[in-house]
């Protein structure tokens, strides 16, 4: 050995037993450093009872040993093992085994271990931040500073970690995790440090409690509904016929754990858990026809609750509305091709225009829904038969619910009746003008209804009247010669018929009036005296002056004077009648039809003669 030996690993010969190399190191040591530096190491450590280790060094080394800690006497150490040798500042590590290492170099005082404690998340409490900053304190009594540290997370106790820095070479007393998953929100991350002096690496420093990050509210669950369990799905906002659906759901995997849920129909949930399972069954027949509403939110283990899910179902079990319809029930038309029409609603679903069945006396028609006027509508094709029409009409909504059947009925009668007018039993004169009509009419669909009567076939001022068979004094033009009668009927579809009439002679025998004297046309004179006949004998007169509206009574006097007239134009009318028939009394027919009448005007310059242009003068010329 020489005086400057060195322990640089060299090709050796077979290795002795460890106490024996150890032994001759020792004895190395103890001829090259002295009794007195021995033994002043060796003292410390003796005395002081602490944890750091003996040294013996050289020039070019310097020996760590392990006495406090049981590990064996000067010289040998089971403190030091390659997991907190980390090596001199200059990389100058000359030998080194699990009981010693050994530095090349002059070093000639005592390395004391560093030591660390955690600063900072360690109360299990929630971090606001996914990237919290951990904080340590470090000391070291040998004043060396911290060359290198080493930071782990888990969240599994270390068996893996979230976080491992591996040796970093930083004098920093703090790190700033990377951004921590915030799916990993509520789980309890527990971090541990050590760090190291250059020389030698620190114990591990655990913080226990570690943190939490902000806890995550409860992800939103997904609804499904079905009719029942193993029944057929519902979609959402749809109409459909089941009430008393079957509500099933998920909360997508991610973060802490359901602890329960809280649903309700149609007002949002309270913050009470009603149910851990993740279903729910309506009771029977639960919900009414309209739109509800199902709102369900989650609550974790961490006790916040998610944001509040919903799923609309909408029931419809009400079958459509039938309302007014026309041609009205038991009406009756007269054309054969009537717009039939229905008013069909349904407030939830709305009418299906596939689900229209529409029949005319039971044969399927094709009918149309106008959503609008909320009608169905018909118009036929072909004409429809003659006589009663029978419809019929079912409907449903869009969902299948059906209405119940719905019939009404009308008439169409598109002939017009057939008649006939027969005159006082068809004789073929008549010396009165009033005569005894006699009618016959048919309709074979819906019957005659009216009928109107005319003298002169215009039918304008006549009315229609109820339909009769006979007709008692109908009077007749008071005009000798052959007189007409015309009719028209009416069926109760309001079909008219063509015009029918008959025809008898009229001879009068009442008597004729004749006036034979009165006042001149022009008279100054206020009286007035008329006289007048009839062409029978024993007749009666009546009579009316100017602006009488009554006849005087019946007489057989043949004059009549008249006083005290006012100056201006006056009117005369008398009229003679004779008892033909003997009864007693004057029948219309038996006075005269056309009164005798006579007018004149009473003025102060009596006889008026007509005024003659006044004459020109004459002028002529004399030639001189």
């Amino acid at each position: 050995m020489s005086k400057n030996y060195s322990l640089t690993p060299q090709r050796r010969k077979k290795p002795q037993s460890r106490k024996k190399n150890y032994q001759e190191n020792f004895a190395f040591l103890w001829k090259f450093c002295g009794f007195a530096v021995l033994m002043s190491n060796i003292c410390v450590l003796l005395f002081s009872q602490t944890a750091f280790a003996a040294i013996a060094s050289s020039k070019n080394y310097k020996l760590h040993t392990g006495s406090a800690d049981g590990g064996g006497g000067i010289g040998s150490s089971t403190t030091y093992t390659a997991d907190n040798s980390v090596g001199a500042p200059l990389n100058t590590v000359s030998a080194l085994s699990s009981k010693y290492k050994i530095y090349g170099g002059l070093l000639n005082t005592v390395n004391l271990l560093p030591t660390v404690a955690v600063a900072s998340f360690n109360d299990g409490g929630i971090s606001v931040d996914n990237t919290p900053e951990l904080k340590w304190n470090y000391q070291d009594k040998d004043a060396d500073i911290q060359r290198y540290y080493q930071v782990q997370i888990s969240k599994d106790n270390f068996k893996t970690s979230v976080v491992d820095t591996g040796l970093v070479s930083s004098k920093n007393d703090s790190f700033t995790t990377p951004q921590l998953s915030e799916t990993e929100a509520g789980v309890v991350y527990r971090w541990r440090v050590r760090v190291s002096d250059g020389y030698d690496l620190s114990g591990w420093s655990t913080a226990s409690f570690g943190f939490r990050l902000r806890p995550l509210a409860a992800q939103v669950p997904v609804i499904w509904a079905k009719t029942y369990i193993g029944g057929e799905e519902i979609s959402p906002k749809m109409w459909q016929r089941d009430n008393d659906p079957y509500l099933y759901w998920e909360v997508p995997v991610v973060g802490l754990e359901i602890a329960g849920y809280s649903y309700s129909w149609d007002t949002p949930p309270d913050d009470t858990a009603d149910t851990i399972a993740t279903s729910y069954e309506s009771p029977a027949g639960f919900l009414s026809d309209g739109i509800h509403t199902f709102y369900l939110k989650a609550q974790n283990t961490s006790g916040l609750w998610g944001d509040v899910a919903n799923f609309e179902v909408w029931v419809d079990r009400t079958p459509p509305s039938i309302g007014g319809f026309s041609p009205t029930n038991g009406s009756t038309l007269a054309f054969d091709r009537p717009t039939i029409q229905i008013s069909v609603t349904d407030e939830k679903s709305g009418v299906d225009p596939a689900g229209i069945s529409l029949r005319i006396n039971k044969a399927e028609v094709s009918a149309a829904y106008d959503d609008a006027s909320k009608q169905v509508i018909y118009v036929p094709t072909i004409p429809l038969s003659e006589g009663d029409i029978v419809v019929s009409l079912e409907v449903k909504d869009l969902v299948g619910n059906r209405s119940s059947q719905l019939v009404w009925g009308f008439v169409v009668d598109t002939k017009a009746p057939t008649g006939y007018i027969i005159i006082n039993n068809q004789d073929p004169i008549t010396n009165s003008m009033y005569v005894t009509l006699t009618f016959k009419a048919e309709d074979a669909t819906t019957g005659v209804s009216s009928i109107i009567i005319s003298n002169d076939g215009v039918f304008d001022t006549e009315a229609w009247e109820s339909y009769k068979t006979r007709y008692e004094n109908w009077q007749i033009p008071a005009i000798s010669g052959t007189r007409k009668v015309y009719v028209k009927f009416k069926d109760s579809a309001g079909n008219e018929s063509e015009i029918f009439s008959d025809t008898i002679e009229l001879v009068i025998i009442a008597p004729d009036t004749i006036i034979t004297s009165g006042p001149s046309e022009f008279t100054t004179s206020r009286e007035a005296l008329f006289t007048f006949r009839s062409t029978l004998e024993d007749s009666l007169f009546r009579w009316k002056f100017d602006q009488d509206t009554e006849w005087f009574e019946w007489t057989n006097k043949n004059s009549i004077y008249k006083s005290d007239l006012i100056e201006g134009n006056h009117y005369f009318k008398v009229q003679a009648a004779k008892d033909l028939n003997k009864n007693g009394s004057i029948d219309p027919d038996e006075i005269d039809p056309t009164p005798a009448e006579r007018t004149w005007t009473i003025t102060s310059e009596g006889a008026l003669k007509p005024k003659l242009p006044p004459k020109k003068p004459f002028r002529y010329w004399k030639e001189e």
